[in-house]
């Protein structure tokens, strides 16, 4: 009995047998104890740091952090000394102290945790497209760093009490919830940390995780309770981490078919369990194993009208191509928009009712007219979205409005608020106006007769344009190669941004409806790499998803932003058969796609390619030969011209050619051409120096909107010189480039002056002189940079090549 009472209270014994040290007065243990404990406190936050500081991208010193971090473990491990109420008194002191410091660096503090809530706020927008709120730093550049790193060791400070609360009780079901909430956090919102510093957050929880099952374990039953056992784990623990690393660095668990499928599955599940949609036959841009399109007949929309009008109704927006679909804009495009869709939403403008704000402000006939009131019950389509036309209108306060919610950020087609989304809902529109954008487009070439309502609408759609050319236009280079074969070179005017809206539309119809064949029946599902590619190259054959994804590629190939659109068609025959305030259901038939490109000033339009819908909607374009009937088909056109150019080809072979005297008048001509070009050269060389000193002179003009203008656009030949490259894209996101080539004083200088240009041109504010001389003032600081910054040949192109 003796001998089993002495196993019992050995077996209480921890395998560690580090708590009950101090109470033997053993200062060897004690020691041992002390810092153990400020070890795997410090492994603790080290994990918590690695983990935040990664997932939000904050720029943090490893080498102060840690640190740092080390030593709050070990002041915490001393007030861990003690009786239980000297422990309980010295952790309230150490509360009091992190309330106290607050207090007195309270400026430096609260920038701290400003700054560390914008990262974090800046981590969710890239993945969340939504205008979350950030807050204010009032701090310089200088001062943000520190004011940054006081507030994460501060955190750590505060997280070191729970953190001390872990590490001496061992418990490990509480370490092991919190480090499942982090990779549930990281599932469900994408915001984690990079694989290599998710890996050492890992092992640092799972060294603290070791220690406390270890210390739960009887003496003598455990090797992890060894010494020399734990120490063979951190070892293994280490190469686990190199090579984690190593593998992280290289591989995605999406490469895997396994993993991309599950999630793909899981994704689906969850979308048929929130929004249904029994009632959808369109993929949703979701093209994997598309087959035959398979209608029912099963009502899907409920319409009732004020007044019946014949609608495209879109639901799902693409404005990505991935290849196997298309997706919505893409998250961190969106996020860096930010600011555009802010003011945009204040002053009232939605990508999604371009058309309409466009006919209000410049028909006073559209302006005038009585509403369109139109209520939607969705029966069995996908409540995800809210099926409204491109004449939609809502109004301050409405319903329509706070669906539109002004702080999302985006303009893909309307998506339903609410975790189950809308089945029922009304909203505002006017009459069909797709016909009349014609004239809208005419009447803003005529500025001088616009109306301030017209002006205010031409101001807002300037701002938006530059956003929907820089979001729209993405082209894979295989397609882009299709389609120089296909529809020859994309011809683009002087000074145009893109080909001709009239003959890229004839060309896509030409081609869409010549060579390939509407149908709804396929002979096998697709589960291809490239959509697109593979219905042009491979089947040629389709039915209106096929028709409206490749005519989205081929506006872009013609510089033209272009969607695809998923969603319902009311037709003039419908609007015909339908009584005004009476229910008229649309069944699955309706469903359709189709592709809308955007047209400069009016906005969105849509535009039919699907050759057995071409005389289905009404349209203000007529097109000739587009039914290939009248036409050759692409295939015998080429085959044509080859047999003309071999003909031309044997007809110039018969031809004596003498090659002397071509010889002879080459060299005639060719001296005569270089006394021709020496001569323009110097008439040019005097015209471009006329050109400059005519440009500079408008630095001081009286009209300080032209001012402005030609300062801008000085400077900006001057960043090109000094090596930023021009593209076609907003003004304000060349800061970051200019950033990187001088500063950031610079880059915020440059914000400033792109503001006074862009309210130059597109406001009706004076301009004062104050703003004049702040751009001149860039414009001399950018000239001193690149001119006394540069060699020898950037100051010659500078004078003699640039006349700068």
């Amino acid at each position: 009995m003796k001998r089993k009472r002495e196993t019992e209270n050995a077996s209480r014994v921890r395998a560690f047998a580090l708590e009950s040290a101090p109470e033997r007065g053993d200062r060897k243990n004690r020691i041992t104890a002390f810092l153990v404990d400020g070890l795997f406190l410090w492994l603790y936050l080290a994990g918590l740091w690695a983990w935040l500081a990664s997932a939000l991208e904050l720029p943090a010193a490893l080498g102060l952090c840690l640190p740092a971090l080390g030593a709050v473990a070990l002041a915490m491990g001393l007030c861990g000394l003690g009786r239980k109420r000297a422990r309980r008194l010295k952790l309230l002191a150490w509360g009091a102290a992190l309330v106290l410091f607050a207090l007195i660096f309270r400026e430096i503090w609260e920038n701290g945790l400003h700054l560390v809530t914008n990262y974090a706020v800046d981590a969710l927008g890239r993945r969340f497209p939504y205008l979350l709120p950030a807050y204010a730093v009032t701090l310089g550049e200088t001062m943000q760093g520190a004011a940054l790193h006081t507030a994460l060791i501060w955190l750590g400070a505060l997280a070191a009490l729970p953190g001390f609360y872990l590490v001496r009780s061992c418990n490990r079901l509480l370490l092991g919830l919190q480090t499942a909430s982090l990779f549930l956090l990281w599932m469900v919102t994408g915001v984690g940390p990079e694989p290599v510093w998710a890996m050492a957050a890992s092992l640092c929880f799972l060294a603290v995780w070791i220690r406390s099952h270890g210390e739960r374990t009887p003496a003598g039953r455990q090797r992890l309770a060894l010494p020399e056992a734990f120490a063979l784990a951190a070892v293994a623990a280490a190469v686990l981490a190199a090579a984690g690393g190593f593998l992280a660095d290289r591989l995605s668990l999406g490469e895997f078919p396994f993993f991309s499928d599950v999630k793909e599955d899981l994704a689906c599940t969850i979308n048929e369990a929130r929004y249904g949609g029994g009632g959808e036959v369109l993929p949703e841009g979701d093209f994997s194993g598309l087959g035959s399109l398979e209608t029912q007949g099963e009502a899907v929309l409920e319409i009732t009208m004020s007044r019946p009008e014949s609608y495209y109704l879109r639901g799902f927006t693409g404005g990505s191509y991935t290849g196997t679909g298309w997706t919505n804009t893409a998250s961190l495009l969106l996020w860096e928009n930010r600011d555009l869709f802010y003011w945009l939403h204040q002053e009232g403008f939605y990508g999604q009712e371009c058309l309409g704000d466009a006919a209000v402000a410049l028909s006073d006939e559209a302006a005038s007219e009585e509403k369109n009131v139109v209520q939607v019950k969705n029966l069995s389509g996908s409540s995800k979205y809210c099926y409204v036309p491109y004449e939609l209108q809502s109004g301050e306060g409405s319903l329509m409005r706070n669906e539109l919610d002004g702080q999302k950020i985006g303009d893909s087609g309307l998506l339903a608020s609410g975790l189950r989304g809308s089945r029922e809902y009304s909203y505002e529109a006017l009459s069909n106006q797709i016909t009349n954008y014609p004239s809208y487009d005419a009447a803003l070439l005529k500025e001088d007769s616009l109306t301030e309502a017209g002006r205010a609408y031409q101001n807002l759609e300037g701002y938006y344009n530059e956003f929907v050319y820089s979001a729209y236009l993405d082209l894979p280079v295989q397609l882009k190669s299709v389609f120089n074969e296909l529809l020859g070179p994309a011809e683009t005017g002087e000074g145009e941004a893109h080909a001709d809206y009239a003959e890229a539309k004839q060309n896509i119809l030409y081609l869409l409806t010549s060579d390939y064949t509407d149908t709804d029946e396929l002979e096998s599902a697709w589960n291809g790499s490239d959509f697109v590619y593979d219905f042009l190259r491979g089947t040629k054959e389709g039915y209106s998803v096929h028709f409206a994804s490749a005519a989205a590629m081929m506006f872009r190939y013609y510089g033209i932003p272009a969607r695809y659109v998923e969603g319902y068609l009311v037709t003039p025959e419908d609007a015909a058969a339908m009584t005004a305030g009476e229910p008229y259901v649309l069944d699955d038939t309706h469903a359709h796609a189709w592709v809308e490109y955007y047209q400069d000033g009016v906005g969105w339009l849509p535009f039919e390619t699907t050759p057995s819908y071409l005389n289905v909607m009404d349209k203000a374009d007529e097109y000739q030969d587009i039914s290939g009937l009248d036409g050759l088909g692409s295939e015998e056109q080429n085959q044509e011209e080859e047999e003309e150019k071999e003909e031309e080809e044997q007809e110039e072979e018969n031809f004596q050619i003498d090659w002397m005297l071509i010889l002879t008048v080459a060299l005639f001509i060719g001296a005569c051409l270089l006394v021709l070009v020496m001569l323009g050269f110097l008439i040019w060389l005097l015209l471009q120096r006329r050109k400059s000193r005519k440009a500079k002179r408008l630095f001081t003009s009286s009209d300080k909107r032209e001012a402005v203008c030609a300062l801008y656009a000085y400077t900006m030949n001057l960043l090109s010189v000094a090596g930023l490259r021009i593209r076609n894209i907003s003004l304000f996101r060349y800061e970051r480039n200019i950033r990187e080539m001088f500063d950031g004083e610079t880059a915020e200088e440059y914000r400033a002056v792109v503001a006074i240009r862009q309210e130059a041109v597109y406001s009706g504010n004076e301009i004062t002189e104050e703003q004049r001389d702040i751009v001149e003032r860039f414009k001399d600081k950018i000239w001193r940079r690149v001119f006394a910054g540069g060699g020898f040949f950037q100051r010659m192109q500078l004078k003699y090549i640039y006349f700068l």
